[in-house]
């Protein structure tokens, strides 16, 4: 199930057995549960809402056979999902939950789907995605978050600020919330206004580092690599996203050396801004030029792990070295 059906599925009060809130995007997975709770009668909300810790079967079983205290249905909430003899007891349970009780598995980040509890709920569409938004849906959301905050905002101001601050949504509503302060609320937020307080996320300024170095401007690239260094960004965290940055063009560059066109790659990686960024990077180097230079960012970012500090100029170093070279 998409997070759309869940969110429709609350307003109408059809939702009814066990249900598992899964995927990276957490703001929107939160905003979820925040409404599903919510939806319980306020005067017995506290007695009707459970929330568990751990997955443990007897007792969530325990708090799903409760009954409601002046109401018509309560909510239990787990953490966690339940292994081993307490995965195997709830999954039998599941198709017996009383019509009073919703249960929700409310878990960070992505779900093992390989778990029996997680194939079963899967099977009978209640495994709710809550997948990163794509940058069309991150402008949407803007737009209308833009609306409820009171400001006036257009479709094109809604995607520049997707733009500089990407698509994570709790990013986007800190940074949208800054902006509506900015200009006054019931005031026009315009792209000047964006430019000036919404800040740009470290993803969108290593794209612009690499763009630089994949055009050539070595000396633009290492500024604004420099920059990043002095607003607080560290070495690991940079040499990180230019591995993630190789390893996702290593995927690309695999599908384009099997005769595949843009459009059927980006079909199979994903045609988010990201996997976009990575083909077009893809195209200007080798298989073998692409693995070294994810080699070279890995092993800079493993030196956290080690915990030694690698100099400014090791990273430096690779930046320049990573530039495609002249065919």
């Amino acid at each position: 199930m998409d997070y759309m059906t869940f969110f429709k599925s609350i307003k109408t009060g059809s939702l009814k057995g066990a249900y598992a809130l899964h995927g990276e995007e957490e703001f929107v997975k939160e905003s979820a549960l925040k409404s599903l709770t919510s939806s319980l009668d306020e005067a017995t909300r506290d007695l009707n809402l459970q929330v568990l810790e751990k997955a443990e079967a007897d007792d969530i079983i325990s708090a799903c056979e409760t009954l409601p205290f002046f109401g018509e249905r309560r909510v239990v909430v787990c953490k966690t999902l339940p292994a081993d003899s307490d995965a195997r007891k709830l999954t039998s349970y599941l198709p017996g939950i009383p019509d009073y009780t919703l249960l929700i598995f409310f878990i960070r980040g992505k779900a093992n789907e390989k778990l029996g509890i997680v194939k079963a709920l899967k099977a009978e569409n209640r495994l709710v995605d809550f997948a990163p938004f794509r940058d069309y849906e991150a402008a949407k959301w803007v737009y209308q978050q833009g609306k409820r905050l009171n400001v006036t905002i257009t479709e094109a101001a809604a995607k520049h600020i997707v733009s500089l601050a990407g698509t994570d949504i709790a990013t986007l509503n800190n940074e949208l919330t800054k902006a509506a302060d900015y200009v006054g609320r019931g005031n026009e937020l315009t792209r000047e206004a964006i430019s000036a307080c919404v800040t740009r996320s470290l993803e969108v300024r290593i794209f612009d580092m690499q763009d630089y170095l994949l055009s050539g401007k070595a000396q633009d690239g290492i500024r604004a690599y420099r920059q990043m260094l002095s607003d607080g960004e560290s070495t690991f965290g940079i040499a990180g996203f230019m591995e993630k940055c190789f390893r996702s063009m290593l995927t690309a560059r695999t599908y384009i050396d099997q005769g595949l066109n843009r459009e059927r790659v980006l079909r199979l990686t994903g045609d988010k801004y990201p996997q976009k960024k990575a083909y077009e990077a893809a195209l200007r180097y080798s298989r073998a030029e692409i693995i070294k230079n994810m080699r070279n960012f890995a092993n800079i970012a493993y030196l956290k792990i080690a915990e030694q500090q690698p100099d400014t100029l090791t990273l430096e170093n690779a930046l320049i070295e990573c530039m495609p070279k002249r065919r």
